[in-house]
């Protein structure tokens, strides 16, 4: 049963609860999506599309996120630079008619399923959040740059998508984070990609610092 009717914005990205993304709106039915949900709540749905997939052929039970508009640089021909923030993560119901020009749809929130133990999963999040903070100082001495390290969350089940948001990953894997309903199963796959390329960055790094 669906839980909420929203404005759809199928794009080929995965916006994240808890995390930011910045949009660029020029097609004219988006900057109406702008405009409504600024007159109301400030919020609509990214759903992560399929490649090859029509829009309105997307499946039911594909995810996405509710996108709150947090800020908006008006250009002057009417295009749009945005910044939404994820709020809670949805699944499609059904998309319905609608006299607006943009998707509407039905959806429902999807929640987490934790598995294992609160300490389990706070000593699992400690490791990736380290591993991440390594591969940060890594890129940072082969850039030449310095800066503090990103904010991690104190949330375990956030962390994993917060560092996904930093880092390269491809689209499939990326909406397999946003699917995961395990916090402790996330954690397990951001780790994996922070693990396998720690040992490269890092010994390029030790590299670079001994020949400047």
């Amino acid at each position: 049963m669906a839980d909420l009717r929203l404005p759809i914005f199928p794009l080929g990205v995965v916006l994240y609860p808890g995390t930011t993304l910045p949009l660029h709106l020029f097609e004219p039915r988006y900057r109406q999506l702008l405009a409504d949900v600024r007159a109301g709540d400030s919020r609509f749905g990214i759903l992560t599309g399929i490649s090859g997939v029509p829009e309105r052929a997307i499946p039911a039970g594909r995810m996405g996120c509710v996108a709150e508009v947090t800020e908006v640089e008006m250009l002057p021909d009417g295009r749009a630079n945005i910044l939404v923030t994820g709020r809670e993560r949805v699944a499609l119901e059904a998309f319905v008619d609608d006299a607006a020009p943009y998707h509407v749809a039905e959806v429902s929130f999807v929640n987490d399923t934790p598995r294992g133990s609160p300490v389990a999963l706070a000593v699992a999040a400690d490791d990736v959040a380290q591993h991440f903070k390594r591969v940060v100082k890594a890129v940072h001495t082969l850039n030449g740059t310095s800066g503090p390290l990103p904010s991690l969350p104190d949330d375990p089940a956030q962390l994993a998508w917060s560092i996904a948001s930093m880092i390269d990953l491809e689209l499939e894997p990326r909406y397999q984070l946003l699917v995961e309903r395990n916090p402790a199963d996330r954690l397990t796959r951001v780790d994996a990609v922070l693990r396998k390329v720690l040992p490269d960055l890092e010994l390029r790094a030790a590299m670079a610092s001994t020949t400047r």
